[in-house]
């Protein structure tokens, strides 16, 4: 499929500086490249967008260079900023780099090797560009070329200069200038011709563009793809406030599992098209499957799987899978738990909370573990609830306040608490 086509049919395609470039990237050869900012020390959801788009060229036989902008961390792009941002220290910065080199090194090698997936890549600091140029070397290889009356007229710009309750600092001000450079000593070092970007940095792609003309005399290209929205028009990857973490340390499988259960059904065929390496038909396939009845959620349950399975492995997506079917569904709870790997159980126990139990003389008072695992109170609450039917044991209702628990109670090494319908915690044994 050419390069175009494609990308208008996944929704990567936003702006384009020249029809060319579709043509010349189908061919393959070609070298790009696409930045992130070391704001924080891991990639977000949302940088799953731009990493799947340039998995998207890099599949035609190009190279990718991906650019982390510790030298432009230090600034900060005031595009869709209403003020200016704290600024990181140095040893934060180089950190937050350096992880974010170790997870998208990761993530990558995971989608060569589990989807068999030929590619090349490299990482590159722009710090490289920058620690030998004095401040004149930069207004005489940059500033010169570059004049003040283009730089307002940016949109990025100019809504914090018009705005009266807004300004913009002269480093922010400057951030294009430094990204405009990136792309131009990467196109004459390294023959890199293209920048993709956010839909947001349009004004800085197309400022490296121009100083590339001015000094080379060439000609480069610029590619941006759409922020991505969900139905209700909030920014992808956020969920109740939280970032949604390309990093098992930070997120859990189960949490974006989660994440993509709830999203409504008119963005299911969106998101498998952006997020997952699925062709078209099967995309189609699922959306009809799901739209016969969208109440079974089947559309949701395939999104969940695929992403996860990009992100993390099939194990990862056995594993949400099963937490999920014990916490939200309504079959044989304690017979899922009973197949548990150790790994699973632990999983179970991060996303719900758990205590230790240690059972002394074969056996302990069960009421008392409602309060120590915290899924109640107070004693007294929880002879309330004992009252009203709402305390369950591994799935049994507890209706005798002088229940006791045995070792041999455990299931797989856990009992199972529930209060109401859907507040769990696991007390395990100790």
């Amino acid at each position: 499929m050419h390069l175009r086509e494609e990308r208008e049919q996944r929704g990567l395609l936003y702006q384009f500086s020249d029809e060319k470039l579709f043509d010349l990237y189908t061919k393959g050869g070609e070298k790009f490249y696409v930045g992130f900012d070391p704001s924080s020390d891991s990639l977000q959801l949302g940088n799953m967008c731009a990493i799947m788009a340039a998995v998207n060229l890099m599949k035609y036989g190009n190279t990718c260079y991906f650019l982390v902008w510790w030298a432009t961390g230090m600034i900060w792009d005031p595009s869709l900023k209403d003020a200016e941002r704290t600024f990181l220290g140095e040893d934060q910065l180089r950190h937050n780099e350096q992880r974010i080199y170790d997870r998208l090194d990761t993530f990558l090698k995971h989608l060569q090797k589990k989807f068999n997936l030929k590619f090349d890549y490299k990482m590159v600091d722009n710090y490289d560009f920058y620690k030998w140029m004095s401040y004149l070397n930069f207004l005489t290889e940059v500033g010169k070329y570059m004049t003040v009356n283009t730089m307002i007229a940016k949109e990025s710009v100019k809504k914090r200069i018009t705005d009266p309750d807004k300004s913009i600092s002269y480093a922010e001000f400057s951030y294009m200038l430094i990204q405009a450079y990136d792309f131009e000593y990467l196109f004459h070092n390294e023959g890199v011709k293209l920048q993709l970007g956010w839909s947001d940095q349009r004004g800085n792609v197309t400022t490296g563009i121009e100083l590339i003309r001015k000094k080379h005399d060439k000609e480069a290209y610029a590619l941006t793809i759409p922020l991505i929205t969900d139905a209700m028009g909030k920014k992808f990857g956020k969920s109740e406030g939280n970032s949604i973490w390309l990093d098992h340390e930070k997120t859990s499988p189960y949490f974006v599992y989660q994440y993509f259960m709830n999203v409504a059904d008119q963005d299911i065929e969106k998101y498998l098209k952006v997020l997952t390496l699925l062709d078209f038909d099967h995309v189609s396939d699922i959306v009809k499957k799901h739209n016969e009845k969208p109440e079974l959620r089947y559309g949701q349950k395939e999104l969940a799987k695929a992403v996860i399975e990009v992100i993390f492995d099939k194990d990862a997506v056995d594993q949400a899978s099963k937490i999920s079917e014990v916490l939200f569904n309504d079959g044989d709870r304690m017979e899922i738990i009973k197949w548990f790997k150790k790994e699973d159980i632990d999983a179970l126990m991060h996303e719900i909370g758990w205590s230790e139990c240690r059972v002394q003389g074969a056996e302990c008072r069960g009421l008392d573990l409602f309060v120590q695992s915290g899924l109640t109170e107070s004693n007294g609450e929880t002879k309330k609830l004992l009252q009203s039917w709402s305390l369950y044991c591994n799935e049994v209702k507890v209706d005798d306040p002088q229940m006791i628990i045995k070792e041999d109670d455990f299931i797989n090494g856990v009992l199972l608490l529930r209060k109401g319908k859907k507040v769990f915690k696991i007390v395990k044994l100790g």
